[in-house]
């Protein structure tokens, strides 16, 4: 009976919590770190919260980047280094021998979604249809994702490439793309399998080395990216700025016009989707050559990490002629001791709605075997609220959960299993 992988139903959210683990705020101490990208900021500075360590990257070692995902199709550009992305708009894929930039300028240029990781600038060009994934189209027949559309990239040093991205075959997690100068000359046609790679978020691609880059480190080793990249800034243009990303399965929850000693990160959700909540509005340009920030005022973060641990945040100083950025943070709960249990895995539960207005809520998981779980309800000061037995059955399970007598605010739901937990946030409101 394989109870070690007995659940395996993913969700954005991944939240771990025992009573006894439980951290009173007012116990936990304020720490102010600094993260550099150097002078001229050309590092991405990979930064983890509970270690309070970072990695840095050069920026400027990749052009375009793929997921490595096996379900994911998304392309991003380093656009905040210069690289420029066109769709070709004269032909399909049947043109490649053809192409040319008759009217460049005046064809949109396609930019990377700095909300979201998953609609990058190869993926804005779609039309409409769920199977149209921007550079190219799902077959039903063979399930591949086929390249539909030519493009053409300005290189930072001027250069012209075109680019067909030929396909991806999901079943073996491989892109297939092919790529020239213009003119046709240096036509290269490249193959990168991405399952070696699962444990990263993306790999880049240098069309200077003529090679792949293996730059990030590994997705469960940080929670915030200190970086350059595109936004449509001010509502008017795209332009790089500086700022912070998150990473998957980060939760970020933004407090405007806040006194910086608030601590009840509970009145709003926090949020793993728009991964450019903290971005740049934590400073303002002030004018002058070196240019001068502000930090915005009473302005606070809450940060659920990648172990699900909940941090506060305050900028305190942006040095931008040395790529340093100062802030508080402050541990508010501690959730890991739980998941690093002697034994123990640690998985995901989905719960639908969350937030929940009505008198029940369904716990979704997938089984591998039939059973009983312990579910157990916590409010955030520890207390268990509900503790039932639940039985599960072998495929997908939906489980209706009563909250009918749970007051508004938020909860932990935790399931176990043998040596697995299961578990998850449920914000009742």
């Amino acid at each position: 009976m394989r109870k070690q992988t007995l659940f395996s139903f993913a969700i954005t959210i991944l939240l771990v919590l025992g009573a006894s683990f439980m951290v009173k705020a007012q116990e936990m101490l304020v720490k102010r770190d600094t993260v550099s990208m150097e002078p001229g900021r050309i590092y991405d500075a990979y930064y983890s919260l509970k270690t309070g360590e970072y990695t840095q990257v050069i920026r400027d070692n990749w052009d375009i980047g793929f997921s490595t995902r096996i379900m994911d199709v998304t392309i991003r550009t380093n656009g905040a280094n210069g690289i420029k992305l066109f769709t070709y708009p004269n032909s399909d894929i049947s043109g490649w021998e053809t192409l040319d930039t008759t009217g460049l300028s005046t064809w949109p240029e396609m930019y990377n979604d700095d909300t979201n990781w998953e609609n990058g600038a190869f993926n804005i060009n779609t039309s409409g249809s769920q199977l149209d994934f921007g550079w190219g189209v799902y077959n039903m027949t063979t399930h591949h994702i086929v390249g539909d559309s030519l493009f053409v990239l300005l290189m930072p040093d001027g250069k012209v490439k075109k680019l067909w991205i030929v396909e991806k075959n999901p079943t073996i997690n491989e892109y297939t793309f092919k790529y020239a100068d213009l003119d046709g000359s240096g036509e290269t046609e490249k193959v990168i399998a991405l399952n070696e790679y699962a444990h990263k978020n993306f790999i880049g691609f240098s069309f200077t080395s003529n090679d792949f880059v293996d730059r990030e480190p590994a997705s469960a080793d940080w929670d915030l990216v200190f970086t350059k990249y595109m936004t449509f800034y001010m509502g008017v243009m795209w332009y790089p700025v500086t700022g912070v990303l998150q990473n998957y399965k980060v939760e970020v929850a933004a407090y405007p016009e806040t006194d910086t000693s608030f601590m009840d990160y509970t009145i709003q959700a926090l949020d793993s989707f728009n991964i450019s909540t903290i971005g740049n509005n934590w400073y303002s340009l002030q004018g002058g050559m070196p240019p001068t920030y502000a930090i915005t005022d009473s302005l606070v973060y809450f940060v659920s990490d990648k172990e699900s641990s909940i941090w506060k945040l305050v900028f305190e100083y942006y040095e931008s002629n040395l790529g340093d950025i100062g802030f508080k943070k402050q541990l508010i709960e501690d959730h890991t001791n739980i998941s690093e249990l002697q034994n123990s895995q640690a998985g995901n539960l989905a719960i639908h709605p969350n937030p929940a207005s009505s008198n029940a809520v369904n716990l979704m998981f997938d089984a591998y075997d039939s059973g009983e779980a312990n579910l157990n309800i916590f409010n955030l000061a520890g207390l268990k609220m509900i503790e039932k037995k639940v039985a599960y059955q072998s495929g997908l399970n939906n489980q209706k959960l009563d909250i009918s007598n749970l007051p508004p605010g938020a909860y932990i739901v935790m399931m176990k299993s043998g040596n697995v937990v299961l578990n998850n946030k449920l914000i009742i409101q």
